[in-house]
């Protein structure tokens, strides 16, 4: 998904002025985006054995998958060879099942926080180049799988002219509800023949859910606001109909300070500091970047001065496993329950 610097963007929280929301640019973020457990748009099929991608076995038949862009890549035998092109694509997958011949970490915590395999694995990541193009092609991929932003395009859109000459390219989106999320790397793994290994992890975060739904329904009148840094004088707060977990959580009841509409607040609107006192919300929860703020003004926010604040580890929000999300929704799940509704300022109507 993107990296953890946000660029900026056009935003307004119905807030005094504010200054420009941010585009997380995360390596590797499918992005963001929750709310039914329906998988859209999506089909996958392979004939034949039960070999693991990335491994060897007996010739599958014909194969094809359409993406989260609506694009179907057919080829004349199951893939074995797949290289994960984007952090949050390779977290989704590992959770699942599925073992590349090449992947991409930046460093950022993403892949770790699923606790990989990386024997065999060819590492194509390159600070300074993104996707270490010579690398990639001796690894000998026949599938490379990338992220999907909310605009459609490929994460490693810069580059592709150059990758699509080395394999045929999916394109899964982080920027839908976790359930499609998590749910389309499980139905892609098995489309390569790959056996899943996260069926427990399914269940734990379905009972998570559960607690959270519970949990928000008991405290109905609770406003919450994801939040992140964009600078020392900015702060973001997430669009509820872009990310995967806020659509997740507002499927589950959730009431979520609103970001106005239009693709300048595509991933958040940014609130200048003497305005973050403001925000409507009566329980925080700090996400996509660290550390927290060191400003008066935060400490003086209504939600933060009565210490209903949540901060989940950075990965978390990135690492899209069933496993990783189960600790996410359970934190919120705890959150919500403590805190205070009527916490937070009520903007003038």
């Amino acid at each position: 998904m993107p990296s953890a610097t946000p660029q900026r963007s056009h935003d307004t929280l119905r807030l005094p002025p504010a200054a420009r929301g941010t585009r997380p640019t995360r390596r590797g973020l499918l992005a963001g985006g929750l709310g039914t457990a329906a998988l859209l748009g999506l089909s996958a099929c392979g004939t034949g054995g039960s070999a693991p991608a990335g491994g060897s076995g007996p010739d599958s038949g014909a194969w094809s998958f359409t993406d989260d862009r609506g694009r179907t890549v057919r080829l004349p035998r199951r893939p074995k060879r797949v290289a994960f092109l984007t952090d949050t694509v390779g977290a989704a997958l590992w959770s699942a099942g599925l073992h590349p011949v090449a992947a991409t970490d930046s460093g950022q915590g993403i892949v770790p926080a699923v606790e990989p395999d990386w024997s065999g694995v060819t590492r194509i990541y390159s600070a300074d180049k993104g996707v270490r193009l010579e690398a990639l092609a001796q690894a000998r991929p026949d599938l490379l799988i990338d992220a999907v932003q909310p605009d459609g395009s490929l994460q490693v859109a810069a580059q592709l002219p150059e990758v699509t000459k080395i394999a045929p390219v999916v394109g899964l989106s982080a920027y839908r509800s976790i359930e499609q999320i998590a749910g389309t790397a499980d139905r892609l793994t098995q489309g390569l023949g790959a056996r899943l290994t996260d069926g427990d992890a399914k269940t734990r975060y379905q009972e998570a859910g559960t607690r959270l739904r519970k949990a928000v329904a008991a405290n109905r009148d609770l406003r919450v606001a994801f939040v992140f840094g964009i600078d020392k004088n900015t702060l973001g707060v997430m669009n509820p109909r872009t990310w995967a977990v806020l659509k997740t959580v507002s499927a589950l009841g959730m009431r979520l300070v609103p970001v106005p509409g239009g693709s300048a607040n595509t991933y958040s609107q940014a609130v200048s500091w003497e305005n973050v006192p403001s925000i409507p919300a009566d329980l925080l929860v700090w996400a996509v970047s660290d550390p927290l703020p060191d400003n008066p003004l935060w400490k003086r926010t209504p939600a933060v001065a009565a210490g209903q604040l949540f901060k989940p580890e950075l990965a978390s929000w990135y690492a899209y496993s069933w496993a990783n999300f189960t600790v996410l929704l359970d934190g919120l799940a705890t959150r919500v329950h403590s805190a205070r509704a009527g916490v937070g300022p009520h903007p003038a109507s």
